[in-house]
């Protein structure tokens, strides 16, 4: 929906001009379908188009002109409009936004989902070596080095992050435990394998009663198999005494199970 309404906002502002406009930066983004708001020094109120030259610009109402003067990378979207790769918007952020942000971004584009999927690392990595020197291209590579694709949401790379930033190694995403007396495996959110450490992120979508048992089951088998299961909500994230509390809980399930 916000991708629709993005599109049209788009087409808009073709309408006015006779050039052909290029969308990027954020804006391409969430053409294709990103809804994440990452922090950034941009015009969230504009929409965000690329010339690669000075006459290129458009000067339109609620358009931000960016000039791109390296390699581009241009796809048709409709009969009216244009938009950069999503490798190259994501380039074209590096200016603007922060490393955890692009880190964010970077998992999205390479998710656990199929259907929103619209990446690999080994594209983001030839993207940001291809195209030459631009600006941010140092937080670029650090942004894709923290990556990790599988991931199935934004709640999971900022718990993710901040984990790694408390001084805990990186976690395992989407690590599958095996459960034979259930002929089932199952899948958790983050893992530490080594002391049998499952850690899951629940968003609202959990609420859901049939989501709500399944996961109680699911949780009460892997305990039964010998893991510890620390569940996270977004006031954990949000609620920095809460974060504590929570890493703590990680550390000291390692340590159990380190010397167990």
């Amino acid at each position: 929906e916000h991708a629709a309404r993005t599109h049209l906002l788009g087409r808009a502002a073709a309408q006015r001009t006779h050039r052909r406009l290029v969308f990027s930066h954020l804006t391409l983004l969430e053409l294709r379908g990103m809804t994440l708001r990452p922090s950034t020094e941009l015009d969230t109120s504009r929409l965000h188009i690329t010339s690669n030259s000075m006459g290129g610009k458009s000067h339109l109402y609620g358009v931000q002109d960016h000039l791109w003067t390296n390699r581009m990378e241009r796809t048709v979207i409709d009969d009216l409009i244009d938009g950069v790769s999503v490798e190259q918007a994501v380039c074209q952020m590096a200016r603007y936004t922060d490393q955890d942000s692009l880190t964010m971004i970077m998992d999205w584009l390479t998710c656990a989902n199929a259907d929103l999927r619209q990446s690999t690392p080994q594209r983001l990595r030839e993207a940001i070596d291809g195209f030459g020197r631009f600006p941010g291209i140092r937080r670029c590579r650090a942004a894709l080095s923290r990556s990790v694709p599988g991931t199935d949401s934004p709640q999971e790379t900022l718990l993710r992050l901040r984990m790694i930033g408390a001084g805990l190694p990186c976690p395992l995403v989407n690590h599958e435990i095996p459960d034979i007396d259930a002929s089932t495996v199952w899948r958790v959110d983050m893992a530490y394998p080594p002391e049998r450490v499952a850690i899951e992120y629940d968003g609202e979508y959990h609420y859901d009663r049939h989501r709500w048992r399944s996961d109680l089951r699911k949780r009460n088998r892997l305990q039964d198999l010998g893991w510890t299961v620390l569940v996270a909500v977004k006031d954990v994230l949000n609620d920095e005494r809460r974060f504590t509390e929570f890493l703590l809980m990680i550390i000291h399930a390692r340590l159990r199970g380190a010397s167990s």
